[in-house]
């Protein structure tokens, strides 16, 4: 079995550093956005670019303490008590509160990057994240500093830690978003306590996510075949100029744990993003919320809303009383740019609303019923902010018809007793689903009895004959279904029999 293994895992924050902003900071970083010049030979030596990574990257030892639990053992105590049969009854629960609970010092290494000559190394959250003491180690002037944590994202796992030093080499920090699969890559770090040890390979692939490596957070990884190993956490990835483009984190492991040639850094931009962000906002960082529940195209979904690829993404769901309500966002909107920029993917919106500081006034690009609007929304903030979701307001129900929807579905309205039984409130409006037949298209597509249908084409139906009614005048070959199930609402593409 293929294992995805964080490099290094470590928990709870250790000793903060006195906040800064983050526009202080940017005086004193390197930074090269030029693109890479693509060459026709490869180079003999990659000698002089690790010349200047090689003093910027650092060995890093996060120090821990664990509380350890006693164990009772049922069997022990009971020999015990018939080798000693006059012991109090309590007289075990009153030995462990007398011995406590028993300590044990954990050590952690990894690495980090320098990025200012005053003292400022970027590094992982979950190298130094837990740690009671960081201790520094530069290869440099072979000194060692106790370090301090500036800041911490475990969602993104990037840290930000300081020395008291002056006059440090500081890495040149490029611009990731340049970056092309086949680029070469240089990975620098302390793997297995080996220090400063550099591999080369090229970048495999981008914008890598739902790899669960930050435990359900917010991942755009750089996949990269340059041999990354455990200690190599928080080191740096550079190009073939040693200009720094990724922050090395975690590995795609085999049994034994070690490099099979796929690993994974934050890119160098996301990383200088979630600095600014933790300096700015006092180290935690703030992150934007809209408020809706979101689908991805298929081709059936494409198909049904006339469109002739599957870039974009669909609401299914709007939060009552979130920021994408308020600004009249509505379930079937199709979501297809975001602040100027195209919209092709789920993971990629919700990095991007991520990545925008709460109170910020975003455009929103939707298609709705096929025609193109703008909506200017006002983020709220995702930690405090909470997905309340309710239904569409309709009109009373009409009686049932007894035929068929569409093939093999038959619905009917919903009354008093249907509502009790399913816990539905009034603000779920609708038709109930009573039955699907196994080999429809419409089970095929998700749809299950006990749904309610609360759109259809994208029109609200609050009753059977408004549902018919909608369709007489339906054309397409595959229909979008709202419904709604368990407590929340979906979008469901059924392809229709010719």
């Amino acid at each position: 079995m293929v294992v995805l293994a964080s490099v290094l895992a470590l928990g709870p924050q250790g000793i903060q550093a006195e906040t800064i902003k983050y526009s202080e900071l940017e005086k004193k970083l390197s930074i090269d956005r030029s693109p890479l010049e693509s060459v026709g030979a490869a180079p003999s030596s990659y000698a002089p670019a690790l010349e200047n990574v090689m003093p910027a990257v650092v060995t890093i030892l996060a120090n821990k303490s664990v509380q350890l639990t006693n164990a009772r053992n049922p069997m022990q105590e009971e020999l015990f008590r018939r080798m000693f049969p006059d012991l109090p009854d309590n007289f075990f629960e009153r030995f462990e509160e007398e011995q406590g609970t028993p300590e044990r010092s954990e050590e952690g290494l990894g690495s980090g990057v320098i990025v200012s000559p005053d003292g400022y190394i970027l590094t992982n959250d979950h190298v130094v994240g837990a740690a009671d003491t960081i201790t520094v180690s530069l290869s440099t002037n072979n000194r060692e500093y106790k370090a301090t944590l500036v800041g911490a994202d475990p969602r993104t796992d990037v840290a930000l830690i300081k020395i008291d030093a002056e006059g440090l080499k500081a890495i040149t920090i490029g611009d990731s978003t340049n970056l092309r699969i086949g680029d070469v890559a240089l990975a620098v770090g302390n793997p297995l306590g080996l220090e400063q040890t550099a591999t080369v390979g090229i970048i495999s692939g981008l914008g890598r996510n739902e790899l669960n490596i930050t435990n359900g957070g917010y991942e755009n990884f750089i996949q990269t075949d340059a041999a990354i190993n455990r200690g190599n956490s928080g080191g740096a990835l550079v190009d073939a100029n040693g200009r720094l483009i990724g922050i090395n984190t975690a590995i795609q492991s085999g049994f034994s744990g070690g490099n099979i040639g796929i690993g994974f850094a934050i890119p160098a931009n996301m990383a200088l993003n979630i600095v600014q962000r933790l300096l700015d906002d006092g180290g935690v960082v703030k992150r934007g919320f809209l408020g809706v529940f979101l689908r991805e195209l298929d081709g059936n979904y494409a198909k049904a809303l006339g469109r002739k690829d599957s870039s974009g993404v669909l609401v299914t769901e709007v939060g009552a009383d979130t920021p994408a309500e308020d600004a009249g966002i509505k379930p079937g909107d199709l979501i297809v740019g975001y602040n100027g920029r195209k919209v092709d993917d789920m993971q990629t919106l919700r990095l991007d609303i991520s990545n925008t500081s709460p109170g910020k006034a975003v455009e929103f690009e939707l298609i709705r019923n096929g025609k193109e609007r703008s909506l200017d929304v006002v983020l709220g903030d995702l930690d405090s902010d909470s997905n309340s979701l309710a239904g569409v307001q309709g009109s009373n129900p009409k009686p049932d018809k007894p035929e068929e929807l569409i093939e093999g579905v038959r619905i009917k309205n919903l009354d008093d007793e249907t509502r009790a039984a399913l816990s539905l409130d009034d603000s779920v409006l609708g038709v109930i689903v009573e039955s699907v037949k196994d080999n429809a298209s419409a089970a095929e597509a998700g749809l299950r009895p006990g749904m309610v249908i609360t759109q259809i084409d994208q029109k609200n139906v609050s009753d059977v004959t408004e549902a018919y009614d909608i369709l007489e005048d339906f054309g397409s070959d595959v229909l979008l279904l709202q419904v709604y199930a368990a407590g929340r609402r979906d979008i469901l593409a059924v392809p229709l029999t010719q």
